[in-house]
């Protein structure tokens, strides 16, 4: 493994998908302190960065209804946001994890979509126990509307395949 100083920024600060820092009270959030990145979150562990990145995906999906990938990038790392280009992002997404646009995201995309944001921000290799150990931190609201999505989603796979 490299030395801590050429650890990406995400991986430094245990925050793979880079979520700016805020006033939010983040589960296993380190305290803003003299050596903190004033920019981004810091986290206690990489499962909590995690976490805090599928709440917020959650929140983006469920709560403000940006249920394909464009519309969720387009909220995640918008052009005037820094050096953000989301037409790249959005490529880079589609291409690496194949990805497609204008899909409804369903629980299979949501780690699929995580798991990309993490290799985009950080290098960060997502692997399914990790996400699997982060997603059962959500609130339980948050692991029973992805639970109702799945079944939602193979439900209508089954139907379009008849």
């Amino acid at each position: 493994m490299r030395a801590n100083n050429r650890l990406t920024r995400g991986m430094r600060n245990r925050n793979p998908m880079n979520i700016r820092r805020s006033a939010s009270k983040w589960v296993g959030k380190v305290e803003q302190t003299a050596a903190a990145d004033p920019q981004f979150e810091q986290f206690t562990s990489i499962t909590f960065g995690i976490r805090a990145g599928l709440y917020l995906l959650t929140k983006y999906v469920r709560d403000y209804k940006l249920d394909t990938l464009p519309l969720v990038i387009h909220r995640w790392c918008p052009n005037g946001d820094g050096n953000n280009n989301e037409v790249m992002y959005l490529n880079h997404l589609k291409c690496k994890c194949h990805l497609i646009d204008n899909v409804q995201v369903n629980t299979r995309y949501f780690f699929m979509m995580a798991a990309g944001i993490c290799t985009v921000e950080s290098l960060f290799k997502l692997t399914w126990d990790i996400f699997m150990g982060a997603y059962a931190l959500l609130p339980q609201s948050m692991q029973d509307f992805w639970k109702k999505r799945s079944t939602e989603s193979q439900e209508r796979e089954e139907v379009d395949g008849l």
